[in-house]
């Protein structure tokens, strides 16, 4: 079957939904293809949560579409909106119930008239010189070609941009040193009252802002306990415990604390971090169970449907986003989005972490031209697939900027498909006009 639209999105997490109802709302028509049968990326499948962060030290950085989603989240007692970081390590964390982004997702994209697809992998990028004409897809019993004249690239690790032949990169300069892959899990039976007053009478054994009261419960520490990790014959280091809870959910938990090393690219690594993280499931949950105060009762609700994947490739953009524009703090005239989470890197190989903080408010800019893939005429980046190098990458990775990002792939896209021009040669200002309209804070 042939298909023609304007714009085609590939990838359907929070920078490819909010890519779809951008490009639909700025007058393009629009198909969202995703290889799962939901929406949200690694929010749903992968159970990371919460989103962090909206935030800078002074004032809120994300809006527009993004914004949406938790005020539309919060309507529906999904979320408690934004709230103070307990750890402190960003300004606000957004927790959220999956399954009700699920529906959510669904919910907006049919509002906007984005036509949509689940179970559709790319198979196929025909290109005409720079510029991609058409891809084939592959779904269970059918292919289809798709025709568009702007591709919005939200797979996360970059696959369709290097499928149509775009530069890449690979972690800090090989599969080794990306960031490890952890399985989060969602635990039930968890006392809260018994770990506020433990993390109370021990407050040294955790990282905790001194503002928390800890009405709500996000917890990195127990580090004492954790060396006791090897005692049960778990595959994964790590320093700490790191979990949250599940909004209106008494007494669930999401864990991410797992980690495992691996170039999830290559199939048999991911086959392998996937199976190691299922094998230290149920170890895991008897050390929880017999070693940490509020755990004694707890059981295992699910782990995510995929392992959650922090680094691959990077794809090389008309622009490369430095370490030094994060830290220097730099100014761009082509700012599209502003980001304000910290540098962090969790190391392979090692149960420690790297965070380098942004002077204040800790605000930094997102340039349009790290959205355009060096070497493609109409293809856009959108959430985890912009240009950056690893460090600077490990800072932008998050879902709360992924969606700003994802707004503004899809507002240019179809100003593009509208002015008859390449992406990078739209004039920025109009983009930039775009996004504020829509809600987006520059």
């Amino acid at each position: 079957m042939d298909l023609v639209y304007d714009v085609v999105v590939v990838g359907g997490g929070v920078a490819g939904v909010s890519a779809a109802i951008a490009a639909s709302r700025t007058g393009a028509r629009v198909l969202l293809l995703e290889k799962d049968m939901s929406f949200g990326g690694v929010l749903t499948t992968a159970l990371v949560n919460p989103m962090m962060t909206f935030h800078s030290s002074e004032r809120q950085v994300i809006g527009g579409i993004g914004q949406e989603i938790i005020d539309r989240l919060v309507s529906m007692r999904g979320s408690y909106g934004h709230i103070d970081d307990p750890i402190g390590f960003v300004k606000s964390i957004t927790p959220f119930d999956p399954e009700k982004m699920k529906s959510l997702l669904i919910e907006m994209l049919k509002e906007e008239g984005v036509d949509f697809l689940f179970n559709s992998l790319v198979l196929h990028v025909s290109r005409e010189g720079d510029s991609i004409t058409s891809i084939t897809t592959v779904s269970t019993g059918e292919q289809n070609r798709v025709n568009a004249k702007v591709f919005i690239d939200s797979t996360g690790e970059g696959n369709f941009s290097i499928r149509a032949g775009a530069y890449y990169n690979i972690g800090d300069g090989s599969p080794s040193s990306c960031q490890p892959m952890t399985l989060v899990m969602r635990i039930g039976g968890v006392d809260r009252e018994e770990i506020v007053s433990y993390v109370t009478r021990n407050r040294d054994d955790f990282v905790i802002s001194e503002h928390t009261d800890l009405s709500y419960l996000g917890i990195a520490g127990f580090f004492s306990f954790m060396k006791r990790l090897d005692d049960y014959g778990i595959y994964f280091k790590r320093d700490r415990l790191l979990f949250f809870e599940v909004p209106y959910h008494p007494g669930q938990i999401f864990m991410n604390t797992t980690r495992y090393a691996g170039y999830a690219n290559k199939s048999k690594e991911l086959t392998e971090a996937q199976t190691n993280g299922s094998t230290d499931v149920w170890r895991f949950m008897d050390f929880l169970k017999k070693e940490i105060p509020g755990f004694e009762d707890s059981f295992l609700i699910q782990t995510g449907c995929h392992i959650g994947v922090r680094e691959t490739t990077h794809i090389v953009g008309d622009y490369v986003l430095r370490t030094s524009d994060l830290i220097d703090r730099k100014t761009f005239d082509d700012a599209i989005a502003v980001g304000s989470y910290p540098i962090d890197i969790h190391l392979p190989g090692s149960a420690q972490l790297k965070t380098i903080s942004i002077p204040y408010p800790g605000e930094y800019h997102i340039p349009m031209s790290s959205l355009i893939p060096k070497g493609l005429a109409n293809v856009v980046l959108a959430g985890r697939a912009i240009s950056a190098d690893h460090t600077a990458f490990s800072a932008v990775r998050t879902s709360p900027l992924a969606t700003a990002t994802g707004m503004a792939a899809g507002i240019s896209a179809a100003l593009a498909v509208k002015h008859r021009k390449l992406v990078r040669d739209v004039n920025i200002d109009l983009i930039q006009r775009e996004i504020v309209e829509m809600g987006g804070i520059l």
